[in-house]
C-alpha cells in the first residue's frame, strides 16, 4: 500500500519565506529612498552651484566694465557693502535712446524673498516722470540758499538670482564679493576678487 505523502509547504517554510521576502524588499527599499535622497542634495548642489556661477559671472563682467564706483566700500570685510552701484561702462547703453552720459547699475538682495536684483538707472534734478536731462549720481545745484542733489531714477529692475542668503562687497581697486546661497538645507559659498580697471 502506497503512503500518501502531503504536497504544499510547511507552515515553518511559508514563515521562512515571508521574513525573507520582507528582508530583501526592506533592503531594496532602503536602497531606492537613499538614492533618492542622494539624487535629490545633488540637484540642490548643483542648482546652488549653477546659479552662484551665473550671479558672479555677470556681476564681474559689469563691474569690471563699469566705469566709477558709486558705493563706498570698506577696505576690511568686517563692515562689508550689502550691495553696490557703479556706472556703467557698456557702449551703447541699452537706453541710448535717452541721450544721457552716465547710466548706473545696483546689485542688491532682498532678505524677505531671498532673491538678488538688478537695477538700472539714471540720475536727474527733475522728477522722474519728467526727467529728460541727465547727470551724474553726485552733481547738486544750488536754489536759491539750498543745494539740491541728483537722485535716481529706475530704468529696469530685474531679478537675477535666488537663494540668496547674503552679499556683500568690501576693497577698492580690487574688490572683494563673498555670495552664500541657501536652500532646502543646502548652503554654498562663492567669493571672487574683481579688479575694476576704470576706477
Amino acid at each position: 500500500m502506497k503512503k500518501n505523502t502531503p504536497k504544499g509547504f510547511t507552515l515553518i517554510e511559508i514563515l521562512v519565506f515571508i521574513t525573507i521576502f520582507l528582508l530583501v524588499f526592506i533592503g531594496i527599499f532602503n536602497i531606492f529612498s537613499f538614492s533618492q535622497v542622494f539624487y535629490s542634495e545633488k540637484t540642490i548642489q548643483s542648482e546652488l552651484l549653477q546659479n552662484g556661477r551665473v550671479i558672479l559671472e555677470r556681476i564681474t563682467r559689469e563691474i569690471r566694465q563699469g566705469e566709477g564706483m558709486v558705493t563706498q566700500l570698506s577696505q576690511v570685510p568686517d563692515s562689508p557693502a550689502l550691495e553696490i552701484e557703479f556706472q556703467d561702462g557698456h557702449i551703447p547703453s541699452p537706453y541710448e535712446y535717452l541721450a544721457s552720459d552716465y547710466y548706473y547699475i545696483r546689485y542688491y538682495f532682498s532678505s524677505s524673498t531671498k532673491e538678488l536684483y538688478r537695477q538700472y538707472k539714471v540720475y536727474c534734478f527733475d522728477p522722474c516722470e519728467s526727467c529728460s536731462t541727465y547727470f551724474r549720481w553726485d552733481d547738486t545745484k544750488i536754489e536759491g540758499a539750498d543745494t539740491v542733489s541728483t537722485h535716481s531714477c529706475i530704468l529696469e529692475e530685474k531679478i537675477i538670482g535666488e537663494y540668496i542668503k547674503n552679499l556683500s562687497f568690501w576693497g577698492s581697486g580690487l574688490i572683494n564679493v563673498s555670495l552664500t546661497l541657501n536652500t532646502k538645507g543646502q548652503e554654498s559659498t562663492f567669493q571672487t576678487k574683481i579688479f575694476g580697471r576704470n576706477f
